[in-house]
């Protein structure tokens, strides 16, 4: 069957051997088809990006959910009352009493994801700022007319007197009228002036048009910033630059009004910030929690905006942390708040806005609304959420730091046996990151790659879910930190497995062995040809620079036989062809290869520098070659972004593009080779003809 649902993504799981299909799931294990007709357990440390606090299919939730379904419980009866509802909403606000001590209860608003959440959020918030505009709107209309009634009175024999910056703003020989005209100008612009956001750097609130605005991933956020809600990104330690940034940009209405028998005008601040959106722990980013200094700043910040404080806690909230709202382990109250993904008990897909009633703005129920949203099953499902985790005392709460810290315990020995090729272990409760240090300049070019190409934290995942049964994901804007969020039921034997599969991920990074972290994203299914890790750190980082040379060429090369990816990496010497083919076969989707180290020889005006950009290709391309234009277009102009005014493509890149190839020779410089992969294993290797003349400032840039 062709494949026409998300066709690319399916694709590239595959080049990280993430192609896996599961058949049934239940608690903190994954179920994949195994040898004759059995099924094999995985270790499921994503928990749904979050949203499994109660592991897969919970008994509990399970028979609720099947109860609900045999009830014949209308799920759609829009525009009517909803009793399960109203009593999601009062259990949520019995928790923020006791957690946050708002003083105030807060509305709730129904939605169907947490991106729609936040799109709920950022709608309100700018309502509540269009009624703010009109507010002022209505008082400066009303001190005009004030003035023209005086005007009229006084009549055109007496015309009233104008003060210093009335007479300035209107220009010499002006009168009253003039002051309005020119106010009643100006307001209309800056009335106009469009509302912005404040989010903070590192944050992820979706990838609808609103909430990507606010999504600080420039990958995701860059292609559509034409459109949505526009967002400034500020550091967390410094939320301060958000006034810095008002101050510079605050725009004034013109307030034209009588005082003292005088024309008067005074400026008014013209309210455009609609909110200052916040993460008290970074999912996406990186599993980055808030101090406690930060969130008071954030709060004070807020306070000097007169904007609201959104409080995103769809990845944090619902006690993942230990407690429902990570915001109350560092004192953080928001004016709003959005919750989803564990909400929904890993069955229902929904997500709640809380607007504390002080802000809220009733008319917002009337002009936003989802045919989905609050039905009963839904609210039904989030209710008994709500009673499991309250439930003892909230038990619940106390397993997930007792869970959590367990974990983190374990993730810590792991950081302290191997803090060379890990660089830190975050977070709090069961939303933790384990992040790999940098390996952009590891001396294995494959792993190297994967770091440069912002694939390693995917490479990793699919080596441990072949090689261990253990399914891990990178953090999106974070591909060095493996995000982990299992449920709170996590047992220690799995935990130890976790620890003992990073244990080998780390043994492979230290010596930069790649062979058996590319045999378990080839998908063959016979045994990697040696368990041991043999070291093959040679000292020379992969990302050394050296003074700049006369000429810098890039060399758009394929690396397109078993023999040269064991160049390429020795430490794949041990994989037969068929591996090799097998893992070039699957890496179509991503053929272009983070360049390799440049090398120099003496060119015919001073050193010159070569850097070989290569591509993964079959040796006999099939179908999937239609797309090597486009790979090889994508490798030119990487190269020119890396700022090579001279680059050559080779000439059996160029024969399966259809590019005309020239015929000629011409020798090389003496003892010029090319990177491993590329020139003749143990002799220094002729360039191809079109590097050459290159070099000898021959031939043209392409």
């Amino acid at each position: 069957m062709e494949e026409l649902a998300e066709r690319y993504l399916s694709q590239a799981l595959s080049v990280w051997g993430l192609d896996v299909e599961y058949v049934r799931a239940e608690g903190d294990t994954m179920y994949l088809p195994g040898p004759d007709g059995g099924q094999r357990p995985v270790v499921d440390f994503v928990g749904g990006f979050g949203s499994l606090f109660f592991g897969h299919n919970h008994p509990e939730l399970v028979a609720h959910a099947t109860a609900l379904l045999a009830a014949g419980t209308p799920s759609h009866a829009q525009l009517s009352r909803r009793t399960e509802a109203q009593r999601v909403a009062a259990a949520l606000n019995t928790v923020t009493d006791r957690e946050l001590s708002a003083g105030e209860p807060y509305e709730v608003v129904f939605a169907n994801s947490g991106a729609e959440a936040v799109e709920a959020a950022v709608k309100h918030s700018e309502l509540a700022r269009v009624f703010r505009l009109g507010a002022l709107s209505a008082e400066l209309e009303a001190h005009a007319r004030e003035v023209r009634e005086a005007v009229a009175a006084a009549g055109a024999d007496r015309p009233l007197a104008l003060a210093p910056e009335a007479a300035e703003l209107a220009g010499p020989g002006a009168d009253a009228d003039a002051v309005l005209a020119e106010a009643a100008r100006h307001n209309a612009e800056a009335l106009s002036r469009a509302p912005e956001f404040f989010a903070l750097e590192g944050g992820f609130h979706g990838k609808l048009v609103g909430s990507l605005q606010l999504t600080h991933n420039p990958t995701f956020r860059l292609p559509f910033a034409a459109l949505g809600a526009r967002a400034r990104f500020v550091p967390a330690g410094e939320p301060e630059e958000a006034l810095k940034y008002v101050a510079a940009e605050q725009p004034y209405a013109l307030d034209v009004l009588l005082r003292d028998g005088a024309v008067r005008v005074l400026r008014r601040p013209v309210p455009f910030v609609a909110g200052f959106v916040v993460e008290p722990v970074q999912g996406e980013g990186g599993i980055r929690e808030l101090t406690a200094e930060q969130a008071a700043r954030i709060t004070e910040v807020c306070r000097a905006l007169e904007c609201p404080l959104i409080v995103d806690e769809i990845q944090s909230g619902a006690g993942r942390t230990g407690s429902f709202f990570a915001s109350a382990g560092i004192g953080l109250t928001g004016d709003y708040y959005t919750l989803a993904k564990s909400v929904g008990g890993g069955l229902a897909k929904t997500s709640l806005l809380l607007v504390r009633r002080s802000g809220y703005v009733k008319e917002f129920e009337l002009l936003h609304s989802s045919t989905y949203a609050k039905d009963s099953f839904s609210c039904a499902i989030t209710e008994k959420v709500l009673e499991m985790l309250e439930r003892d005392g909230g038990a619940a709460y106390r397993q997930a730091a007792e869970r959590g810290a367990r974990l983190r315990s374990a993730l810590e020995e792991v950081l302290a046996e191997f803090g060379d090729v890990v660089h830190a272990v975050r977070g709090r409760g069961l939303l933790v990151g384990f992040e790999f240090s940098d390996q952009s300049a590891a001396e294995s070019p494959v792993i190297r790659n994967y770091a440069r190409s912002g694939f390693f934290g995917f490479a990793v995942a699919g080596f441990l879910l072949r090689r261990h049964g253990l399914r891990l994901m990178p953090t999106g804007s974070a591909p060095h930190t493996l995000r982990i969020q299992p449920s709170y039921a996590i047992g220690d034997e799995a935990i130890g497995r976790l620890a003992d599969g990073l244990r080998d991920v780390c043994t492979l990074l230290r010596n930069q062995d790649a062979l058996r972290l590319v045999h378990a994203l080839t998908g063959v299914d016979t045994p990697a040809p040696r368990e041991d890790v043999r070291d093959f750190r040679t000292g020379r980082p992969g990302g050394a620079t050296a003074p700049d040379p006369a000429l810098r060429v890039a060399y758009v090369a394929e690396l397109d036989t078993p023999d040269a990816l064991r160049r390429f990496d020795p430490s794949l010497a041990g994989l037969d062809d068929a591996t090799l083919r097998a893992f070039v076969a699957r890496s179509a989707p991503v053929r272009a290869l983070a360049p390799l180290p440049p090398v120099r020889s003496a060119g015919v005006a001073g050193d010159v520098e070569v850097t070989v950009f290569p591509l993964l290709v079959e040796e006999a391309p099939g179908a999937g070659a239609g797309t090597l234009p486009g790979d090889v277009a994508a490798q030119v102009g990487a190269a020119r972004a890396a700022g090579h005014p001279v680059v050559v493509v080779s000439p059996r890149l160029l024969r399966l593009t259809g590019a005309p190839v020239r015929d000629g020779s011409m020798p090389g410089p003496a003892g010029f080779a090319l990177p491993g992969g590329f020139g003749t294993d143990g002799d220094p290797a002729l360039l191809p003809v079109e590097l050459a003349e290159a070099l000898a400032g021959t031939a043209p840039a392409v």
